[in-house]
């Protein structure tokens, strides 16, 4: 399932959890580019496994970043 991410949503998120992308990237267990690209809207949609991990990373909910859903 994909899901589209809020790009400011993902930002302000990351702003407020103290983050820099580097480090979201590391506590999500993803390569530091896919947090750029999400963040500056290259990539649109992300796996829902993605966005679960960013989402904890961040102590958050899905919701707050990433909305809709596409395919199974």
């Amino acid at each position: 399932m994909l899901l589209k991410v809020n790009t400011t949503a993902l930002q302000r998120q990351r702003e407020q959890a103290q983050m820099t992308p580097y480090r979201l990237a590391v506590k999500a267990g993803l390569p530091v580019n896919a947090i750029y690209r999400l963040e500056d809207g290259t990539t649109k949609m992300t796996n829902h496994l993605r966005a679960r991990e960013i989402a904890k990373a961040l102590h958050c909910n899905i919701e707050a970043i990433f909305s809709g859903t596409k395919g199974a």
